[in-house]
Order: structure tokens, then C-alpha cells, then sequence
């Protein structure tokens, strides 16, 4: 019987597939042929046109996507879905009634089978897989003519008394051209999730309601990569109605084109992924009606061709939207991504890879992370704290130099607001860079008194504290709080690192950042501990001295703190402990004398040293019993993000009110890795 042929029809010819898309002459031959568009569009020879006459339309645009064919070629033969799952996996009768599977031949050489029978009886009990794919099978639907009702009556029955239990179903690539056929299938399959149709061409999806008896609940991914779909189609195929609980939807390598209809939308408000990879995207106004979906959490729009994400005068704005791919488009620079704010406010994580803008900027990652504060991975690195303080003042330098090298208001106009949107976000972040304020001061410096011009584009100033700080040299004696070379006050904005901090610090005394140690004066007194020696010997819990660390040195207290010398910041230190004539006495107990004088050496002779034993132990003993106070000290970690909320943290802990505009930082020059313990008298 010959075989019948009509428009939209698929076919295939030695494993490659085709759609019938003219039937008739051709001038030049008296024979009828087949116009045929190849799934493969470089397998063809033309576009449907020949010898400068054209016969049909191709969907694809490829100009080898098409050729014609005698109807005598043979085809290759569909099959039913049974047929196709009795070769693929084997039939359950035939492993239990002993018969030897099909020979394997090698060469011309027949190949003895181990362990095939075991795979066989696996893969026959249908009823266990999980799995199932029958990708390039020639499937055409249910049964081998479906278009025959009772044939596919016939097969649905037999399927749904299988009893399969897959939960993934792949039939990509074959011959299946309605939906009805595909509805068939998938209602047999109770507890299907993931369903693969990629490759197939569909002729009608517009199936009438009445036709959809049961809608697919169960189903959770679907993939139609690869269909030749438009949007008209795609979204009259994907529906709530036919996919209530649809979370993935992959529309990729389609040419999706531009909605003709009015007011399209995408009508599954569980579609929490959306994959439009290849879909020829050029704007993003192609795509505008997805922001009425709020529940859509990813969007991927890889391989397309676009070069700018701006919607012109649509309105684009996705609120749900945590992840976006952008690999492998067109964007030029990073200028492209300044959108982004704006349409995906709540974006979390952007993949850029294999752009003209990462590929071209060696520094495009840090740029990336500065102009999108609301990210936390990229290129799926997360971005860790550090990194973003470094691309923020790394970014923050560029439009300085920028804003520098401006000689006109309105190139620094354009520079800041145009150009660079983010600096007054950064400059209330970080502080106005110094260069800036410079620049400012001297410009108002030239300025007549009576011009009251102000900057012409200020960024948003932080709040603002006092700094005072107090170099901490090798002998604290020497420290006086009135030298100024010794003491710096300054206002400083509260945002900055502490890293930002003591770069600060180490420009004021012209020393190395690193090496420098912060510490927080409170302006509070805590007891101090005394050693555990004195301890295990029963004595008061309260010592009377702390050892910093060095055999060289040694710090003494207060027994008693008074409430008038707060700004008392010296500690007596003895400059050698092996002399015991150099050394300081201890203080005086009374509280009410200062404690700054230091009380002269004993001048005992020797021969009464034995007499004066007794009462020198006295003196110890009293002298445990009484409290040492050290003024409560907090060195300020380098870890720290933003002094200012370290600072929020530590006053708000209770203890004395502390002026809130003023905070006293003594500074201390170390090596880096040493921890030494202050202490200081009251």
C-alpha cells in the first residue's frame, strides 16, 4: 500500500526528522515531490526556494534548512508508545517465559551476554522505573495510528492497566504532531513529574477544552526546547488549565518572536522557573508580560542576542525575580547592567560569563558587585563581605578620578548622576572620598565671601562623630594628652571600615596602617583580678598588680577610684624590674592623693633588713585586701564592617552614658600577631 503523505506531517529518513511542508511539481521534472523542512537545518539544501522560485515557507531561517524528496524514498516506520517501550525496555512476559533476548553481533561474530539477563528482568518489570526515555524512537502517539480512535482506545486501556509508576518521561525527538496524543499518554501515568517533549513539532495546540479530560495535576517540569514554537503558541499551550501545579517551563531554542496578540500573559501562576535560552531575545520588551507574574523566582535568557536591557518606554519590573542568567548574550559594557535595579529590585544572583563585558574587563567582577549592592552571588561565586568593601571603594576611586577629571559642571553633572548613579549611595556608604573634600574646600576658599555658591552636585553626607586619638608610645610617662603631636581630633564618618580607619590613623602619625592597634576608651572602671598565686594563698580575690606580658615591665593601680580623674590616661611603668632601687613603690592608699607622684625609694640599711621582715609582710597582707580598679578598655577588631555599628553595639551595653557625638580611641603601634593586656591607674 502506498504511502500517504500530507502537509504537517513528520517524517523520517534514516534517523533524521523532517516536516512535510509542500506536496506537489516542481518545474524542470514531471515527478511529485516532498518540500521537507529538516529538524537539522544544515542537512538541507535550500530555504524552500529553487531556482529562484519558492514552494513553502521554512519556520527555521537557516538558509540550508530545507530540500525536496521523491515519494518513493523509503521512510523510516513509526511506532506506538508499547512498541517503543517493548524494544527500549523489554517485555515482562517474554523474561518470564525463559526466552534468549536478541543476539549480539560484533563484526559478523555472534558476542556471548553475562549479566544481560539480570539488566533484562530489571528493566522489564516496568512498574519500577522511575525513568523512562524514548528519545529518537519514532514515536507518533499512543498506538501506531492514532488516528484511528478504537486502535488508541485500545492502547490507553492496555497502558493504564500497566500500572507504570515513572516519574520522569522523555519524548524528545520523535514523530508526535497533536497534543491529544501526548494528553493520551501522560493521563496513563499517574505519578509523572518531569515530562521531555524537545524536538517534536506540533500542528494544532490549540486543543478545545472539551478534549482535555484530564488536565495534568501531577506534573512539575516541562520541557519544549526546540518545537518551532511562537508565543501565540507557547502561550496558548501552557495554561493553567492543562498544568495547574507547573513550576519549570523551558521554552528554549524557539523562535518565541514578539506576542501579536493584545494583553498576553503567561496564565500559570505556580511557574517559579523560566528558561528562554536561544530564543532570539533582542529587548526585553519581548518579554514584558512576564512581570505580571509574581511568583517567578528565575529567569534565564542565555544565548540570546541581547545588547541592552534598557524597555525604552514599557515598563518592565519583576519583583520575584532572585536569579537572572545572562551568559553568553550581547551586553557591550558594564553601563548595561544599570537597569537592573530598577527591573529586578530584589535580584540575588547574576550569571554574566561569556560576555563582551566580563570578557573585555579584567576588573568587571568588581564593578559588578559595586553597581549591584542588592547581589550576593555571581557567576555562582558568593560575595563575601571583604570582596564587596573592596569593589565599593575600588569603584568608589574610579569615578573620583572620573569626577577629577572633569572641567566643566556639566561633565560632572553627567559623570555622577548619568553615568554613575551609584556615587551618592557610595559616598553614603563610605564617606565622601578625601580628594573630593579637598577639592571642595579649595574651591570655596577661591570663592568671594560674599558668594554663597555651594557644590554644585553634593552627595548625601553620613552622620558624622568626633575622634580623638591618642598615640600610645613605649613609655607611657611620656604620654601626654596635651602634646599634639601625640593627640589628633577630627570628625569622621561612622561607616567607615576599620580597615578605611586605620588608614585614617596611619596618615596622621606616618605609620603603617597594619601595625596599628585601636582601642576603645569607655571612660568605666572594672576591678582587677589578682593573680592566682595570691588567690590560692587565701587571700583577697583583689591584687595589687598586672604584668603586661614582658619581663622588662610592669604596671601598678589604684586601690581606690575617684570620680575627678577620669582624663588621668598615665600609668606608671619601671623602666627595669631587676633593680630594685629604680622601682616604683607601691601607691599610696589614700584615695584622695595623686596618684601621679611617685613616692621615694626605700632607703633601709641593710643591716635592718632582717628587723623590717615582719612588718613588710604585714603590709602585703593589708594590702591584698583591698580592691584595684583598671579603666575598662575594648579594642576595636579588624573585622569590623561598619564602626558604626560596632559602635551602636558596644555603647548600648549598659554601663556609664557616654557622650554620643565624641568617642576616644588611643592608638598603639605593634607587631602584627602580638596581644598585650593595658591596664591603667585611676
Amino acid at each position: 500500500m502506498a504511502q500517504k503523505f500530507y502537509t504537517g506531517q513528520r517524517l523520517s529518513y534514516s534517523s533524521s526528522l523532517c516536516t512535510v511542508r509542500y506536496i506537489g511539481g516542481v518545474d524542470g521534472t514531471n515527478d511529485t515531490w516532498l518540500g521537507v523542512e529538516w529538524d537539522d537545518p544544515s542537512r538541507g539544501k535550500h530555504d524552500g526556494t529553487h531556482h529562484g522560485k519558492r514552494y513553502f515557507e521554512c519556520v527555521s531561517k537557516e538558509p540550508t534548512a530545507a530540500s525536496f524528496i521523491r515519494l518513493s524514498k523509503p521512510v523510516d516506520k513509526p511506532v506506538g508508545f508499547l512498541s517503543a517501550m517493548r524494544s527500549k525496555y523489554g517485555s515482562e512476559s517474554n523474561v518470564q517465559a525463559g526466552q534468549p533476548p536478541d543476539a549480539i553481533t560484533i563484526g559478523g561474530k555472534n558476542v556471548d551476554e553475562v549479566g544481560f539477563s539480570l539488566i533484562a528482568e530489571k528493566q522489564s518489570a516496568w512498574s519500577n522505573l522511575k525513568v523512562i526515555s524514548l528519545n529518537g524512537l519514532c514515536i507518533n502517539g499512543v498506538s501506531s495510528t492514532p488516528w484511528q480512535l478504537e486502535s488508541r482506545q485500545s492502547a490507553v486501556a492496555e497502558l493504564t492497566g500497566l500500572g507504570i509508576r515513572c516519574e520522569e518521561l522523555d519524548l524528545s525527538r520523535n514523530l508526535l504532531e497533536n497534543w491529544y496524543d501526548v494528553i493520551a499518554i501522560c493521563s496513563c501515568l499517574s505519578e509523572l513529574r518531569t515530562l521531555k517533549l524537545n524536538g517534536n513539532r506540533l500542528r494544532d495546540v490549540s486543543v478545545d477544552a472539551s478534549e482535555l479530560k484530564v488536565p495534568l495535576v501531577q506534573l512539575r517540569e516541562l520541557s519544549l526546547a526546540n518545537m518551532a514554537l511562537h508565543w501565540d503558541e507557547a502561550l496558548v499551550l501552557c495554561t493553567q488549565e492543562r498544568f495547574p501545579m507547573l513550576q519549570t517551563l523551558s521554552l528554549a531554542f524557539n523562535p518565541l518572536g514578539i506576542p501579536t496578540k493584545p494583553n498576553p500573559t503567561l496564565p500559570i501562576p505556580s511557574l517559579t522557573r523560566l528558561d528562554l535560552t536561544a530564543c532570539g531575545i533582542t529587548s526585553l520588551e519581548q518579554i514584558i508580560f512576564i512581570s505580571k507574574d509574581t511568583s517567578l523566582l528565575t529567569l534565564i535568557l542565555r544565548s540570546n542576542p541581547l545588547q541592552t536591557l534598557s524597555t525604552g518606554t514599557a515598563e518592565l519590573r519583576c519583583t520575584s525575580v532572585r536569579t537572572l542568567d545572562l551568559t553568553s548574550t550581547h551586553l557591550p559594557n558594564l553601563s548595561s547592567l544599570a537597569p537592573i535595579p530598577t527591573i529586578f529590585p530584589l535580584l540575588e544572583s547574576l550569571q554574566t560569563t561569556q560576555t563582551p563585558l566580563s570578557t573585555s574587563h579584567p576588573e568587571s567582577r568588581l564593578l559588578t558587585i559595586a553597581r549591584l549592592p542588592q547581589l550576593t552571588t555571581l557567576n555562582h561565586t558568593p560575595i563575601p563581605a571583604h570582596e564587596r568593601l573592596n569593589a565599593d571603594l575600588y569603584y568608589l576611586n574610579q569615578i573620583t578620578d572620573l569626577i577629577l577629571s572633569a572641567t566643566t559642571s556639566a561633565q560632572e553633572y553627567q559623570i555622577i548622576h548619568a553615568e554613575h548613579p551609584e556615587y551618592a549611595r557610595l559616598c553614603t556608604k563610605h564617606g565622601e572620598p578625601e580628594r573630593i573634600r579637598i577639592r571642595v574646600a579649595q574651591q570655596q576658599q577661591q570663592q568671594p565671601p560674599s558668594s554663597t555658591s555651594p557644590h554644585p552636585f553634593p552627595p548625601p553626607q553620613p552622620p558624622l562623630r568626633t575622634f580623638t586619638f591618642h598615640l600610645q608610645t613605649a613609655h607611657p610617662a611620656h604620654n601626654n594628652n596635651n602634646d599634639n603631636n601625640n593627640t589628633h581630633t577630627l570628625p569622621l564618618p561612622t561607616t567607615l571600615s576599620v580597615y578605611a580607619l586605620k588608614g585614617v590613623v596611619g596618615r596622621l602619625y606616618g605609620l603603617q596602617p597594619m601595625t596599628l592597634r585601636l582601642v576603645l576608651e569607655t571612660g568605666e572602671w572594672d576591678p582587677v583580678p589578682a593573680p592566682a598565686a595570691e588567690r590560692a594563698e587565701g587571700g583577697d580575690c583583689w591584687g595589687g598588680g598586672w604584668s603586661s606580658g614582658s619581663s622588662s615591665s610592669s604596671w601598678s593601680f589604684s586601690s581606690s577610684p575617684s570620680s575627678g580623674d577620669d582624663d588621668n590616661y598615665a600609668a606608671r611603668l619601671s623602666s627595669n624590674n631587676n633593680n630594685p632601687t629604680q622601682q616604683e613603690s607601691r601607691p599610696n592608699q589614700n584615695p584622695n592623693q595623686n596618684h601621679n607622684q611617685n613616692p621615694k625609694p626605700s632607703t633601709t640599711h641593710p643591716q635592718k633588713k632582717k628587723n623590717q621582715k615582719k612588718p613588710q609582710k604585714k603590709h602585703q597582707k593589708h594590702q591584698k585586701k583591698e580592691k584595684l580598679w583598671m579603666r575598662r578598655e575594648i579594642e576595636i577588631p579588624d573585622s569590623v564592617r561598619r564602626v558604626e555599628d560596632w559602635l551602636e553595639q558596644e555603647e548600648g551595653e549598659g554601663g556609664e552614658e557616654r557622650d554620643a557625638a565624641k568617642v576616644r580611641v588611643r592608638v598603639e603601634v605593634r607587631a602584627l600577631g602580638e596581644e598585650r593586656v593595658w591596664a591603667w591607674e585611676r
